[in-house]
């Protein structure tokens, strides 16, 4: 087996701050995974207070003409990398005037980064191509003062290809297959799809300063009018049975904040962590860890309240980007995974708790092989 890791593109400057940018996959081995880097610098004047890069990617896809590959934003690309590899991808997040930030967004075809039957086969498709669809100012993000320096966004692409030694027999398709903005009430029901066998189910319920239980009080998926169910559970019980199933992993970010600033840490609900001054002389606390943010509490050694402090916070989690996943089956083995072609319907029910359930972004993710 002979793997190479191939730069597609380096560092290309986009110039403005939303863009669709789509270029060929000029390569002919098959590939493990693509790796999309997106920099950004922090604007001179405030800290930026608003910024995840993550957030700002709405899409990347790989397309074949209007065949999709591969389509996921950068929080499940994230996530679900999390979940697939047992680690968080290269970021750096941090918040002072003038910085760089940069996140790693990786796209999957196989159980691992050598997986040599499992892969991406550019041969097997007339014109592949990787798009990348990005906004510095979506949904919360701001582009000037307290957020990101205009025209300063570069994007980086990765191959590892596997020069010798794969033996294609389909990829792993990642695709997000609906998304939603919850009622406040009662159930959501999202159809599966049945061409292809299942790997990974991945759930994310998201608002700022959200509980992602809220708009999934009960997690169920049912095949054919309840015919078989292959769980039914509360929100929180998945939470605890991901235990089983995933390792956690951590996440770095560095602050910059006044004394009661709340940020968001990406770890779903029921993370945890630590913070430390960036400071030798100054006290950090944080509170309020069971949502997805926390509220920090910076000091003297002598109880004074300090603002403008840096702050470095780790965290540790199973629910990066609040994400829930399931896995089907042993998920080494392919014919272990789920068979979905006899099925009539596949349906993932999700009971919202109450009114508080409303306005959450719900997104669900499916993880298929695709044979050749």
């Amino acid at each position: 087996m002979k793997i190479r890791d191939v730069v597609l593109q380096n560092r290309i400057a986009q110039l403005v701050d939303a863009r669709t940018w789509t270029f060929n996959i000029d390569l002919v081995d098959p590939v493990t995974e693509f790796k999309i880097d997106l920099r950004v610098r922090n604007d001179d004047t405030y800290k930026n207070i608003t910024g995840c890069i993550p957030y700002c990617i709405r899409e990347i896809a790989v397309i074949d003409g209007s065949e999709v590959i591969a389509s996921l934003n950068g929080p499940e690309a994230f996530a679900l990398s999390c979940f697939d590899m047992g680690y968080a991808p290269m970021h750096w997040h941090q918040e002072n005037p003038g910085a760089h930030q940069h996140w790693c967004i990786p796209i999957h075809f196989g159980r691992s980064l050598t997986d040599p039957e499992w892969i991406f086969d550019p041969r097997k498709f007339r014109n592949p191509q990787i798009r990348i669809d990005f906004d510095l100012a979506l949904g919360a993000q701001v582009i000037g003062d307290y957020g990101w320096d205009t025209g300063t966004a570069e994007i980086t692409v990765w191959a590892k290809v596997m020069e010798e030694g794969a033996r294609p027999r389909g990829y792993l398709m990642s695709k997000q297959i609906r998304s939603y903005v919850s009622p406040g009430g009662g159930d959501q029901i999202t159809w599966l799809p049945t061409d292809f066998p299942h790997r990974k189910l991945l759930v994310r319920c998201y608002k700022t300063h959200g509980d992602m239980n809220m708009p999934s009080e009960r997690i169920k998926v049912s095949q054919d009018q309840d015919k078989w169910i292959p769980f039914d559970l509360y929100g929180n019980d998945f939470q605890y049975l991901m235990r089983d199933w995933f390792t956690e992993v951590d996440i770095h970010l560095k602050h910059r904040v006044n004394d009661g600033d709340r940020r968001e840490h990406f770890q779903g609900s029921g993370g945890g962590g630590l913070a430390v001054a960036g400071q030798a002389d100054l006290c950090v606390g944080i509170t309020d860890w069971a949502t997805n943010t926390i509220v920090f509490h910076t000091m003297t050694g002598a109880g004074v309240s300090v603002d403008d402090m840096q702050v470095w916070s780790w965290g540790k989690t199973r629910n990066p980007f609040d994400c829930y996943c399931y896995p089907w089956g042993d998920q080494d083995i392919a014919s272990e995974w789920l068979q979905v072609a006899n099925m009539g319907n596949l349906r993932l029910i999700l009971t919202e708790a109450d009114a508080e359930s409303a306005d959450y972004e719900v997104e669900i993710v499916c993880q298929q092989a695709h044979p050749y």
